[in-house]
């Protein structure tokens, strides 16, 4: 039988990709914002978004569904094998058939042509996506090697080749480009994992209802995540995508701590639970709980400290606007983060139709919201949609999952981490009054309040972070 890797050592491999893939714009932002300014990367925000709806229907459900059925089989090389090739087939012509849509769509499309014309990329890069099976497998080297040094080499050539405004064809190229890259370089990994399977055998459409019914809960997410800045775009105008896009991404950063460990632990629940270890399942859900409120708690309160410092310095003078739209956002480390949890849980425990009706209520509380916030107050506006989307889809997800898992630990986390990260924000807004608007105070704003929360919690004696502390030593 094959020996589960460790769950530490898949979720650093995860971390550090996560890490990376929002690093580069880490990195490129403070330079990009400056080069291709609001207007040019809201343009970019925009015609991406519209191109992320023909990816909802490439997928088809089919990322969350593999991983988990792969996960199920892992210790099979006869049963990942085969549903390896089913899954690769529906999913190939799937994106035969969008990729066909596409190139309609562009026949009929004069504004942004040359963008749209160069996401043709992102559309093969569909295609070749494998990061499902490996993830399944529980094997995150594989990702984390391949993708970090065409992320790297991306990030070379925006620094060589996007110089002026008019550079923005360039940018997006490279990005794009990276993607198809990063997808195609894990194929050589597959050689000992799967072995060939005959055609005749093969089923592809056993697996079309399952990914149907998370195709559904896709779109959902996909409204209140990506829909966003499609009507920011066509009710206000891409500047304040541009501007709403920049402080998401910020907040992708934050978040990806925590939606690491989701990745990491989906499968090993998956497996638990498919053989009745729901003990052991719970006692992973106890821990991300914590680990979740002792994160994004501190962070939440952090951003909202730090913001007037942050967006001037980060992506400057251009976008000031961002402090009040991160300030909104910021609640999304609590409402998202909680309720990745949940969804991760309802997902491993093959329980769709609760996850659907979660995530689609959420999408149309964030297309009424939206509705009436943009027009009013354009970007801020689109953040506190989001927010309200959010919370209503975590109070739901955590129902459902109330009569398998022990909720009340919810509260004692929130509980139990609340008091520290009120002291460290009160702390940073206190010496923010005192510190002009530099990178050098923002450097010592985040170090004052990590150590500040730190020693707060060591003073406290939080015995999950000093296990936390002692197992990284």
């Amino acid at each position: 039988m094959k020996q589960r890797a460790s769950l530490s050592r898949n979720y650093i491999y995860n971390l550090f990709y996560q890490a990376l893939a929002l690093a580069v714009p880490l990195v490129t932002t403070p330079y990009i914002t400056r080069v291709l300014g609001p207007a040019g990367l809201g343009d970019y925000a925009y015609t991406s978004a519209m191109v992320s709806y023909f990816g909802i229907a490439a997928a088809l459900g089919t990322v969350t569904y593999a991983q988990r059925e792969i996960a199920v089989c892992q210790n099979s090389e006869q049963g990942r094998s085969r549903i390896f090739f089913e899954i690769l087939f529906l999913r190939l012509f799937m994106v035969g058939v969008v990729g066909a849509a596409y190139a309609v769509f562009l026949l009929f499309t004069t504004e942004y042509r040359i963008l749209y014309l160069i996401q043709i990329c992102t559309v093969v890069s569909w295609g070749f996506d494998i990061s499902w099976f490996f993830q399944g497998m529980e094997d995150f080297r594989v990702t984390v090697v391949r993708n970090s040094a065409v992320k790297l080499m991306g990030l070379i050539l925006i620094f060589l080749l996007v110089k002026k405004k008019e550079d923005l064809w360039i940018y997006t190229l490279i990005l794009c480009g990276s993607a198809l890259l990063g997808n195609m370089t894990m194929w050589p990994f597959l050689k000992g994992y799967i072995k060939k399977q005959p055609f005749r055998e093969l089923r592809p459409l056993r697996h079309l209802r399952g990914s149907l019914v998370l195709f559904v809960s896709v779109v959902s997410v996909q409204i209140y995540t990506v829909l966003d800045q499609t009507m920011l775009g066509s009710m206000v105008n891409t500047t304040q995508v541009g501007y709403y896009s920049q402080a998401v991404k910020i907040i992708n950063i934050g978040s990806s701590v925590l939606a690491s460990l989701n990745t990491v632990f989906m499968p090993r629940i998956a497996a638990l639970w498919a053989e009745k270890k729901k003990e052991k399942a719970g006692e992973y859900f106890r821990k991300i709980v914590y680990f979740g409120w002792l994160l994004n708690l501190p962070m939440m309160l952090g951003l909202t400290a730090v913001a007037r410092y942050l967006v001037p310095v980060f992506l400057g003078e251009d976008f000031l606007p961002c402090i009040s739209i991160l300030r909104i956002l910021s609640l999304i480390f609590v409402t998202q983060g909680m309720g990745q949890i949940a969804g991760t849980l309802l997902v491993a425990m093959k329980r769709q139709k609760e996850y659907t009706i979660a995530v689609t209520a959420g999408a149309v509380i964030n297309l009424c919201c939206n509705s009436f916030l943009i027009p009013v107050w354009g970007a801020d506006g689109a953040a506190a949609a989001s927010i309200a989307a959010e919370v209503c889809v975590e109070i739901l997800m955590f129902h459902y999952i109330s009569s398998d898992f022990e909720v009340r630990v919810l509260g004692e986390g929130f509980l139990n981490y609340l008091l520290p990260a009120c002291g460290m924000a009160a702390v940073v807004f206190a010496a923010s009054y005192f510190l002009p608007v530099t990178l050098a105070s923002l450097a010592a704003l985040v170090i004052l309040g990590c150590a500040c929360y730190g020693g707060i919690l060591l003073a406290g004696k939080d015995a999950f972070f000093a296990g936390l502390l002692h197992r990284s030593i």
